[in-house]
């Protein structure tokens, strides 16, 4: 018998407007190994504790959490700010976050099988859409636009560069100046035609085993960005 599937509107909801905002991508660095080595109401606990404190940093920031997925975050900053403010916002909330992971690793007394927790952290900005779409009765913020894209490309990109925090030469370009040395280089992002001047900001990661896996999760990030 043949299945017949209505199509559904979505929500009705304000239209898109094009917007510049400042766009962070966050990853959790080998979630899946800690789901092998830690019971999973532990580390579920783990992760809510850690992206509680994230979401109240973004806010205090004046960012907001566009969506959460798994081990995976997406926010953007300047819904109601300038570009030069929001990407300084953003920077600042990224720097907040790692300094929470650390301490996080400080107060944990039985360190997790393979090193500390770590994160991964792409930096972007650009002109977006911003909206609001929803398949049930409450939309929600979408912001879809190709600065998206390279931000989440640029997360996963920290992976092969041995960088936590990489930030795009535009976005840098709106940073108050600060002391951090932060090398500019040229790269390369799958999917995305043109070369990318890029800052590596952070530092390596401690736990190199995640680094070579070939698993992309380009995917998995833009599942997540609306």
């Amino acid at each position: 018998m043949e299945n017949n599937y209505i199509i559904p509107n979505p929500i009705p909801a304000a239209p898109n407007k094009e917007q510049e905002l400042a766009i962070l991508f966050l990853d959790i660095r080998n979630f899946t190994g800690l789901m092998e080595s830690q019971p999973e109401q532990t580390v579920i606990q783990v992760v809510r504790r850690l992206f509680t404190t994230f979401n109240q940093i973004i806010k205090k920031f004046e960012g907001k959490v566009v969506g959460v997925a798994g081990d995976s975050l997406y926010a953007v900053f300047g819904l109601q700010t300038e570009l030069k403010e929001s990407v300084n916002n953003a920077y600042q909330a990224a720097k907040m976050m790692f300094q929470t992971v650390r301490m996080f690793n400080d107060a944990y007394t039985e360190p997790y099988d393979g090193g500390p927790l770590e994160i991964g952290v792409g930096l972007h900005a650009g002109k977006v859409f911003v909206g609001e779409f929803g398949l049930d009765n409450t939309p929600q913020l979408s912001v879809m636009g190709l600065p998206v894209n390279i931000a989440a490309r640029l997360q996963a990109k920290t992976k092969e560069l041995n960088n936590d925090f990489l930030i795009s030469e535009y976005a840098y370009q709106s940073l108050i100046p600060t002391d951090d040395y932060s090398s500019l280089h040229t790269i390369e992002l799958q999917g995305i035609r043109q070369s990318q001047q890029i800052r590596l900001a952070g530092k390596s990661y401690n736990n190199l085993h995640y680094l070579a896996s070939p698993k992309t999760d380009l995917d998995y990030l833009l599942a997540i960005s609306g």
